[in-house]
């Protein structure tokens, strides 16, 4: 694993992505979530985000983390949470407004 940046430690927001189509980028989450918490000085605001979210409504089938699981998640590690969609752009300029205005 690579050493942490000194910026790296005096972050003051994250920004931590699974994709709503694929159970184990969110089962990863947790590992990533430590890895910050590791690194990073107490009080970061964390956002989790749900990428992907073109393809859950081109096809809901597609989905495989409920928004339930995600939102069981935020709650018990006090996360913000949203879903967006790098190819269309959904909630991507919010999600990053939210986080700056969370801190």
């Amino acid at each position: 694993m690579l050493k942490p940046s000194r910026h790296y430690r005096k972050s003051v927001g994250a920004l931590l992505f699974y994709d709503l189509t694929d159970k184990t980028s969110f089962e990863n989450a947790a590992d990533w979530l430590r890895e910050i918490h590791d690194h990073t000085e107490e009080g970061i605001v964390i956002m989790l985000i749900g990428n992907k979210y073109d393809l859950v409504l081109e096809d809901p089938s597609a989905r495989k983390v409920s928004t339930e699981e995600a939102t069981n998640f935020v709650k018990k590690y006090h996360l913000l949470y949203m879903e967006t969609s790098a190819k269309t752009g959904y909630n991507v300029k919010e999600a990053f407004e939210t986080l700056v205005e969370s801190k």
